[in-house]
């Protein structure tokens, strides 16, 4: 499969790909099994009648980015004048996130927006809303329990972009190190494997020495890469699978007085990441409007719940990859501020 999106053309191109992206997921929707009618919390009948509806986003824990998720689905929401909408903290706890879907299940919730800690773990909790009627749309992170719909960043291909930029710096030959996730979540593989698949196509000289878990953490990856630094001096680059951990070596090398010789990148492209890219620091990172991720993740909530589009009536799980760039000091620039989040 070729890479999904190269280069930057300009606002107006950018959001032309997220209307074609909201008009397909949204279109999901005609693709259904069955009739508008279920039983157990009678959430569809409560649809069609035309009374409120009510959704949440359950987050990990308040972050740069389930907050810029959170602002998008509530600047679509507000607007509809029907519908309840909150925003949840999972504290990053699994208990915690399967304690909110059953209050929000027991609640009649018309769709329930989740950004799962565990893919395996939240799985019950998905399937039992399902089984109610009650839409699960999953941000960035899937879950292993098929559900309406998912919208994500294209990791995969996106971490083989960041290998084959980050190669490009270090001139196809090094030692690297990754600063990672903790096992169980589903990104965590796509974003670990598309880099060091993307080394082996791209740059098989570059060596990955170190592999070691960071919490998402930036404080942990100064603790981490100092680490890995004493036992690898020589290393020449650092890939953190999200902005956070990249600039927590961000950190480190301007500790060492190694800016400008370790070439650093991060995922995700929040603000803080960008502005590091822009003052000489960070080399580069993937970046996704996540304001419109979540926008067009309440669009297609929207359209279900107003719909009367039941979680029983979808045929298999929709599925929605946004589109991104490899933001580096060439073209950190082009993004402009209403899409820095």
């Amino acid at each position: 499969m070729a890479e999904y999106i190269k280069g930057w053309a300009g606002r107006r191109t950018f959001l032309k790909g997220m209307a074609l992206g909201s008009a397909a997921l949204a279109s999901a929707g005609t693709a259904l099994l069955g009739d508008r009618s279920v039983d157990g919390l009678g959430v569809a009948r409560a649809w069609a009648d035309g009374s409120r509806h009510k959704m949440a986003f359950i987050q990990w824990q308040p972050h740069t980015v389930p907050a810029a998720w959170s602002k998008g689905i509530e600047d679509v929401l507000k607007p509809q004048q029907v519908i309840d909408y909150e925003l949840l903290d999972g504290q990053n706890k699994v208990e915690v996130q399967a304690s909110l879907m059953d209050t929000l299940i027991s609640q009649g919730a018309s769709v329930i927006f989740l950004q799962p800690i565990d893919s395996v773990a939240l799985a019950p909790s998905i399937a039992k809303a399902k089984r109610a009627g009650i839409a699960v749309i999953t941000l960035n992170i899937d879950a292993t329990e098929p559900h309406a719909a998912h919208v994500e960043m294209n990791h995969y291909y996106g971490a083989m972009d960041i290998a084959k930029a980050m190669g490009d710096h270090m001139g196809g030959k090094g030692k690297v190190a990754i600063l990672n996730a903790p096992p169980g979540i589903i990104i965590r593989d796509q974003r670990t494997n598309g880099f060091v698949d993307g080394l082996k196509k791209y740059h098989p000289q570059i060596e990955v020495v170190a592999d070691q878990v960071a919490d998402w953490d930036r404080k942990k990856a100064q603790d981490v890469l100092h680490t890995i630094l004493a036992a690898h001096p020589d290393l020449g680059g650092v890939y953190g699978v999200n902005d956070s951990m990249a600039l927590g070596a961000v950190d480190v090398a301007k500790e060492k007085g190694l800016i400008g010789k370790l070439v650093i990148f991060g995922n995700d492209g929040e603000v803080a990441a960008l502005e590091s890219i822009e003052n000489g620091e960070l080399t580069g990172t993937q970046y996704t409007d996540v304001y419109q991720q979540g926008r067009l993740a309440a669009a297609a909530a929207t359209v279900l719940a107003t719909g009367g589009v039941p979680a029983t009536a979808f045929a298999h799980q929709s599925h929605l990859l946004m589109p991104y760039i490899i933001a580096t000091k060439d073209n950190v620039g082009s993004i402009q501020p209403s899409q820095r989040w």
